[in-house]
C-alpha cells in the first residue's frame, strides 16, 4: 500500500494558525516590557547612568547622599500595560555595612524576576570588597540572569589631564589604565572581559561608549527580547548593528516556534513582520 495522501484542508488550517501563533508572538516580543536591575556600590553613578542611557529622567539623582534606599520600581516608555522597559533602582551596597546583608538578600531575591543586571563598578574604586561579598552570595549558584558589569566614571582614570572634553572621550594614558582597570574587575569578580563595558557621562548631557554598552545587552539578551531594550534606550545610543540584531533576534525566535514547518510558512511570515 501506498502513503496515505495529506488532506490538503487539514494542512492550510494548520498553516493558518501557524501563521496567526507566529503573528501573535511578534506582537508579544514587540511589546514586551523587560525588567532591568541596576547593583552595585553607592556612588557610583547607577542613576546618571540610568537616565543618560534612556535619555529621560528616569532616577533621583543626588550629588550629596545616597538616594536610593529601597527598590523603586520605574516604567519607561510604554503605551497602558505594553511596551515600556522596567527599571528596578535598589539600595547601592557598601553604603552602611550594617544594611551590607539585608541589602545582598534583596538583590538575591529580585534575580529571578530580572531579564538583566547592570553591575556598576566606579573607575577610580579601588575597594571591591562589599561588591565582591554581594555578588558572590547573589550568584552563589549558576547564573541564569545575564550580568554586564558597567565601569562608570572614567573621565576621573588617572591621568585626569588626559581626557578629551570636546570628544568626550579618554586618551593619553587613560586608555591604558581603563584596560587595565578592566582586566582587573574581570579577575576579582571571574567575569569575561567581554562582559565589562566603561562608559562616562557629563552633566551637560555628554557621553562616552553608551552605544557599545547598548551593542552588548542586546547580544546577551535572549533573542525575544534584544528588541525591547533597543525599543526603549536613547535613539542616539541605539546602533545599526544593534537595531539589526534586535530584528534578527524576532526573525530568530519564531523560526524556532515554526520548526519543520518553516520553509512552508516564511514567505507570510516576511510579511507579518
Amino acid at each position: 500500500m501506498g502513503k496515505p495522501k495529506k488532506n490538503l484542508t487539514t494542512t492550510v488550517q494548520n498553516q493558518e494558525q501557524l501563521i496567526l501563533d507566529i503573528s501573535e508572538k511578534i506582537n508579544k516580543i514587540r511589546s514586551y516590557t523587560p525588567k532591568v536591575g541596576v547593583f552595585g556600590n553607592s556612588g557610583v553613578g547607577k542613576s546618571s547612568l540610568c537616565n543618560a542611557l534612556f535619555g529621560r529622567d528616569v532616577a533621583k539623582i543626588n550629588d550629596v547622599k545616597a538616594c536610593t534606599r529601597r527598590p523603586q520600581e520605574i516604567l519607561i516608555g510604554g503605551d497602558g500595560e505594553k511596551g515600556g522597559i522596567i527599571l528596578l533602582d535598589v539600595p547601592g551596597i557598601g553604603e552602611d555595612p550594617a544594611h551590607q546583608e539585608k541589602y545582598t538578600a534583596l538583590y538575591k531575591s529580585l534575580i529571578p524576576e530580572l531579564d538583566l543586571v547592570l553591575w556598576a563598578i566606579k573607575a577610580d574604586d579601588r575597594n571591591y570588597a562589599s561588591g565582591l561579598d554581594a555578588y558572590a552570595k547573589i550568584f552563589d549558584q549558576e547564573k541564569t540572569t545575564p550580568v554586564i558589569f558597567v565601569i562608570t566614571q572614567t573621565d576621573k582614570t588617572n591621568d585626569l589631564e588626559d581626557w578629551d572634553h570636546q570628544e568626550y572621550k579618554p586618551g593619553g594614558s587613560q586608555l591604558g589604565n581603563i584596560a587595565i582597570k578592566e582586566n582587573d574587575v574581570s579577575k576579582r569578580f571571574g567575569v569575561s572581559t567581554k562582559n565589562i563595558i566603561s562608559i562616562a557621562v557629563s552633566k551637560k548631557g555628554k557621553s562616552h561608549n553608551l552605544k557599545s554598552l547598548v551593542d552588548l545587552v542586546v547580544e546577551v539578551l535572549p533573542n525575544e527580547k534584544k528588541y525591547s531594550f533597543t525599543r526603549e534606550a536613547k535613539e542616539e545610543n541605539v546602533s545599526k548593528v544593534a537595531r539589526e540584531w534586535a530584528e534578527r533576534g524576532i526573525w530568530d525566535s519564531v523560526k524556532e516556534m515554526a520548526g519543520e514547518a518553516w520553509d512552508t510558512v516564511k514567505d507570510k511570515v516576511v510579511d507579518v513582520i
